[in-house]
């Protein structure tokens, strides 16, 4: 079967400035199922009149939901690595493409582990940020990352290029599903967390053997999660279920 593995992110990669986290985040689309979720895409713009979905740009709260609520009945799959950025290790990572690199190593592990488990092949679409490094990423991906013995990839990537989000809808649905993971430990201005979106997505969640911590939902180092009170208590409001960012193992 085949599929597409979008990618994009959400958050400042950069050392202790602008974001706490940094998220990188996979959606998984089979072929069979792109029509349906381009249609949904088209409908939501086309009520909320956007010419494309940047979700950190939609500010009314009630939009937001709508979107997540609308693409939650869609079939895709996600996986996450988050990186704590006050956590940074200048020694092991020099530079933010550094980091970078690992974090995406990190991410196409699960995806391909995943593929693997239900024997599927799929091209990696990046977000482009129309620069020269979008093309010195996707050599490295091809190049360097996938053929690299020691690495845990399995061979099931058919190939990796670069899309303008803003005019290659799916991955419109990968900037929600990242920044929705974002918002459930980034806290705002006010100091609150809004997990409600991830909530909401929490079925398309990556899990092996019903476990989603360090599959769909993998901290770059374990000492990155954070305490188990630490999100709860920059909850607005308290679900007797607990959301998947804060205690799920």
């Amino acid at each position: 079967m085949s599929c597409t593995i979008y990618i994009d992110e959400s958050g400042d990669l950069g050392a202790n400035r602008g974001t706490k986290w940094f998220v990188l985040t996979a959606v998984i689309v089979d072929a069979s199922d792109e029509p349906n979720i381009r249609n949904k895409l088209k409908a939501i713009k086309s009520k909320l009149n956007l010419q494309a979905i940047h979700f950190r740009n939609v500010k009314d709260f009630n939009k937001r939901s709508y979107i997540v609520n609308e693409l939650a009945g869609e079939h895709f799959q996600m996986a996450n690595i988050l990186f704590d950025t006050n956590q940074y290790d200048k020694n092991r990572m020099q530079t933010e493409r550094i980091a970078y690199n690992y974090i995406c190593r990190y991410l196409l592990e699960r995806v391909s582990w995943l593929l693997r488990d239900t024997n599927r092949r799929g091209k990696i679409v990046l977000s482009s940020r129309g620069t020269s490094k979008d093309g010195e990423l996707v050599g490295y991906i091809r190049d360097k990352l996938l053929p690299y013995p020691d690495n845990q990839i399995v061979d099931v990537f058919s190939g990796v290029e670069c899309k303008q989000a803003s005019v290659w809808d799916m991955l419109q649905l990968a900037d929600v599903c990242a920044t929705s993971m974002f918002y459930s430990h980034e806290i705002n201005g006010y100091g609150f967390i809004t997990p409600c979106f991830l909530y909401r997505l929490r079925e398309k969640l990556y899990r092996r053997d019903g476990k989603l911590i360090k599959y769909g939902l993998k901290y770059f180092k374990d000492n990155m999660k954070p305490p188990k009170d630490n999100l709860k208590n920059h909850k607005v409001c308290e679900n007797k279920k607990e959301t998947p960012s804060a205690t799920a193992t």
